[in-house]
């Protein structure tokens, strides 16, 4: 009987601080994907674009090499940097993380000692930023 009287107060405490979580401060924002891993460098990614005879290279982005780590595969890799950018399309994006440019998509090879991950750009614009983003990961 003494234990149904404890279990009940339980419950009802419970029950009475339920609505006040909801008030609770806001999780702190996940920092970004590429943090989690060890950046060695960070370089411009280039690509060339063919127009009649003429061959025109241009920024498309960057390209970010993430040193091996046990268990990590650059299929993994990509499936989790796939993730963060879509989690990142929410509202509160992070204002310095090289995956919350706006249409970026990602590459990840492996790449000797580690992953070679391809920051892709839609345009010159993007492409400036995102290499900007990335080289702040390299610091």
């Amino acid at each position: 009987m003494f234990h149904k009287k404890i279990l009940a107060s339980l419950i009802v405490a419970a029950a009475a601080l339920a609505p006040t979580a909801s008030f609770a401060a806001p999780a702190e924002q996940a920092p970004c994907m590429l943090r989690a891993h060890r950046i060695t460098s960070v370089a411009p990614y280039r690509v060339q674009q063919h127009a009649g005879r003429g061959v025109t290279t241009r920024l498309a982005g960057a390209q970010v090499f993430v040193q091996a780590e046990p268990g990590l595969t650059p299929e993994w890799l990509q499936l989790q940097l796939a993730r963060h950018i879509s989690e990142m399309k929410s509202p509160a994006g992070m204002t310095n993380c090289a995956l919350g440019v706006k249409d970026v998509s990602v590459k990840v090879d492996s790449a000797g000692t580690g992953f070679a991950v391809k920051l892709i750009a839609r345009d010159a614009s993007q492409a400036e930023e995102v290499l900007r983003r990335a080289q702040l990961l390299a610091r």
